[in-house]
């Protein structure tokens, strides 16, 4: 009976160092896979400035905030003032591991006042192309707009002024085939859809 009841112990400890494993490997917060290297200074709720220096995005779509009639036209220090974050990726397009800093599309989304039955953004290069990506990838995965690769800003030349970056490192679960033309680059407008 002793030796019963020491077993039945040994697997209900073994069972709870099995659990703890996976619930620490699974899942894991968003956060941990980012460097935040800006707090916002435009939050949710806040009025954003029309813009004073170059426009380098448009947002547009089912949004609440515009400075613009109906659109939402964003400068370089207005897009960066939402926060800005960083991380490390391996690049698909350049084949090399990038540091992409950036605001978190979610974040962006958020001080837009995205209407609540948006599903979608269309994103729209310079080139007119455009790739849908949806709501609930951008509030999974911290889904970067870049305005920077290795600390250094990017032209047009080298894919700016922004560019959408995927954690694919930190979120192996993220399918790089299927995701890869979502990498779109060169990005003059965003819907919201």
């Amino acid at each position: 009976m002793v030796q019963n009841m020491r077993r039945h112990i040994h697997i209900l400890a073994v069972m709870v160092v099995i659990i703890g494993a996976i619930a620490a490997c699974g899942g894991g917060s968003s956060a941990a896979s980012y460097e935040t290297v800006t707090a916002a200074s435009i939050k949710s709720g806040d009025a954003i400035p029309a813009p004073t220096g170059d426009v380098i995005i448009t947002m547009l779509g089912d949004l609440n905030v515009t400075n613009s009639g109906d659109t939402l036209e964003l400068d370089m220090p207005t897009l960066e003032g939402f926060g800005l974050v960083k991380y490390t990726v391996n690049d698909p397009w350049l084949n090399a591991e990038n540091t992409y800093t950036g605001v978190l599309i979610s974040d962006l989304r958020k001080a837009l006042g995205a209407s609540s039955s948006a599903t979608s953004l269309l994103f729209t290069a310079l080139d007119d192309y455009q790739v849908d990506i949806s709501l609930e990838d951008v509030e999974k995965w911290p889904i970067l707009l870049a305005t920077r690769n290795n600390g250094e800003y990017m032209d047009i030349e080298n894919s700016g002024p922004t560019r959408v970056i995927f954690p694919y490192d930190a979120f192996p679960e993220i399918d790089r085939v299927s995701y890869k033309d979502l990498w779109i680059w060169n990005i003059k407008s965003v819907e919201v859809r």
